[in-house]
């Protein structure tokens, strides 16, 4: 009988210690758990973007005033395109991480024909003209993230901020099989747009150990930056107005591999000018990132 008392009362005992030490013993362990060295962890993701998308461009050239060419305006039917991406990160501390990003976007649409004469790029299109678009982009970023504070009994919930820089690579074509033209006025390219800032902030909550759920934004405005280039004899400068809006859950099915989902907002408007040429470019879509991320 007393080996039976002596048992309940040590399982008694135990259970009120614990029950008592949880929260305190939960929060002394994620303290020492950031006063170690982090050491280095590496992560790749891959994923498919699948947006709903706009994207409209005025070019003006050679003394010919510019309108604008825009796929929900210009073409008939639904554009057609390619969207992905890829992220890199790479944490050397508790605290701090480096980020290198790219996103490419090829878009095609098709016209049987304007309904209004169109000026593009030092030429003039007539109405009924059997008219092509084409805008290949190339979105890349290179950012330093900063974990800024953390909260919660295990500190699984973050804020952190992040700073860098951001270029893309513009191309664009305007094509027809009845309007042919001897020069290449057909095409345009942002070839002397130089790379930009970048500023952001976010959050990012821990779920047990398998499930990471991320919210941020970046952004930029810049105007009047000169580019250090000349096309045409003319000094050319260049305007930025940048957003990029991200919501995601992670699903770590084992310490490598994990299954990725997002929705991502993005809006680019790019002006490029100088003396009698200018063009305008913009670009925005919302929609999910469907893919897969590799853990090291």
């Amino acid at each position: 009988m007393m080996r039976w008392a002596l048992i309940v009362l040590l399982l008694s005992g135990a259970g009120l210690c614990a029950q008592g030490m949880s929260e305190e013993y939960v929060r002394a362990r994620a303290a020492e758990k950031y006063s170690k060295p982090h050491g280095f962890s590496f992560e790749a993701d891959l994923y498919a973007y699948i947006p709903y998308f706009d994207q409209m461009q005025k070019v003006r050239a050679n003394g010919v005033q510019a309108d604008r060419v825009g796929y929900v305006k210009d073409m008939d039917g639904f554009p057609v395109g390619i969207f992905g991406g890829i992220d890199l990160r790479f944490r050397f501390s508790w605290h701090d991480s480096i980020e290198f990003g790219y996103n490419p976007y090829f878009v095609r649409a098709f016209s049987d024909g304007l309904d209004d004469f169109k000026r593009w790029n030092g030429t003039v299109y007539p109405p009924n003209t059997d008219i092509d678009y084409a805008a290949d982009m190339h979105d890349f970023r290179l950012l330093y993230r900063r974990d800024l504070a953390r909260f919660g009994l295990s500190k699984n919930f973050t804020i952190f901020g992040k700073i860098g820089l951001e270029y893309t690579a513009i191309s664009t074509q305007v094509g027809s099989d009845t309007f042919k033209l001897l020069d290449d006025n057909d095409k345009e390219s942002f070839r002397e747009l130089l790379p930009w800032y970048s500023l952001g902030f976010g959050a990012e909550m821990e779920i047990g150990q398998r499930i990471r759920v991320t919210a941020e934004i970046r952004g930029t405005y810049l105007a009047g930056m000169t580019t250090f280039q000349r096309r045409d004899d003319n000094n050319m400068k260049q305007g930025i107005l940048s957003m990029t809006a991200i919501a995601g859950f992670e699903w770590n099915i084992t310490d490598w591999f994990a299954v990725i989902g997002r929705v991502r907002y993005r809006y680019l408007k790019a002006r490029l000018y100088g003396g009698f040429r200018q063009d305008n470019f913009l670009w925005w879509s919302i929609g999910p990132d469907i893919g897969f991320g590799f853990r090291f």
